[in-house]
């Protein structure tokens, strides 16, 4: 039996036409050097796809050794109903390529730190909605100045913090330490 697509091809447009206001918004928050937003075609693919809230913008800058890498991260939260618990979390290493969720999340750069937001019980959106969250990962004095990769994971928690929770999206973000 086929999977039911999770939203009509009248809720895609709308949506669209949603993110990219939303994206607008997103981009003009931006503090960073860098900016990687979604095309409307990713907009398209990413709602036919299972997992919602998602990504929708990155905003990078560049560092010094001893200095930080600002990012931000925009998500939207697609569906009619509202999105809680969910968590960001951001480190150094190269694992977006990986497939597999748990050796991604294991892929990890021990020099720099790893770093969750937002607070506690985590974030709650309301449907058709966007949010930010921004983050400063401190870059130890002692690396090489080359390129790395930082990476992003947005989960959502059972919202009763007792039972398994779920992978969303991912994005990646190439900086230069010089």
């Amino acid at each position: 039996m086929a999977k039911k697509p999770k939203f009509t091809p009248a809720q895609i447009k709308n949506h669209v036409k949603k993110i990219q206001e939303v994206i607008e918004q997103q981009k003009r928050e931006n503090q960073g050097e860098h900016f990687r937003s979604l095309t409307r075609e990713e907009i398209e693919n990413k709602l036919k796809r299972v997992n919602s809230p998602m990504i929708t913008v990155q905003g990078w800058s560049d560092a010094h050794p001893g200095g930080s890498v600002y990012y931000l991260l925009g998500i939207y939260n697609p569906d009619a109903t509202a999105a809680q618990s969910l968590f960001a979390h951001v480190w150094v290493g190269s694992g977006n390529v990986d497939p597999t969720v748990g050796t991604f999340l294991l892929n990890v750069d021990t020099h720099f730190p790893r770093l969750t937001q937002p607070a506690v019980f985590g974030l709650t959106m309301a449907p058709g909605t966007g949010a930010t969250l921004t983050f400063s990962l401190k870059v130890p004095t002692a690396v090489e100045k080359t390129n790395y990769f930082g990476q992003s994971c947005l989960m959502r928690f059972n919202f009763s913090f007792t039972d398994i929770g779920q992978y969303l999206d991912r994005g990646v973000f190439v900086f230069e330490v010089h």
